[in-house]
């Protein structure tokens, strides 16, 4: 099963772009990291929020300050989290915030790096159910 996470980079786009090509293969409109875990850019014009909840982005823009105009989307299967989290950890060491499909959190640099529980889920995991 493919999961997906979301980077909202405080850095520019450029800087985010030369980062991701020392992380990953490039290739046409993507990134390969070993994993393999796929990198791309993803636009509010071209469907960046077109699958969220209203909730979530509203959430987002509360963190950020207002709606971000592009992210960075990565997909991974559930058995290469650890490799995801390297390229995840990776981009907000620039600075930012992310989003993952299981926790309707935004999720702060010190709560990905820390590996910290939130409404019973880690970064990038499904919650643990009682």
């Amino acid at each position: 099963m493919s999961e997906a996470a979301f980077v909202f980079s405080a850095a520019s786009k450029a800087d985010v772009v030369q980062l991701l090509g020392s992380l990953g293969e490039i290739q046409p409109d993507q990134w390969v990291a070993p994993g393999p875990v796929f990198v791309w850019l993803a636009e509010e014009h071209r469907d960046l929020y077109i699958d969220w909840e209203p909730e979530m982005v509203a959430k987002l823009e509360r963190a950020v300050g207002q709606r971000p105009a592009w992210a960075v989307q990565i997909n991974y299967r559930s058995s290469r989290r650890q490799e995801a989290m390297a390229v995840i950890r990776t981009l907000l060491r620039l600075g930012g915030v992310a989003v993952d499909d299981f926790v309707v959190h935004v999720w702060t640099v010190q709560e990905v790096e820390t590996d910290a529980v939130v409404r019973g889920g880690r970064f990038g995991e499904p919650p643990v159910r009682p």
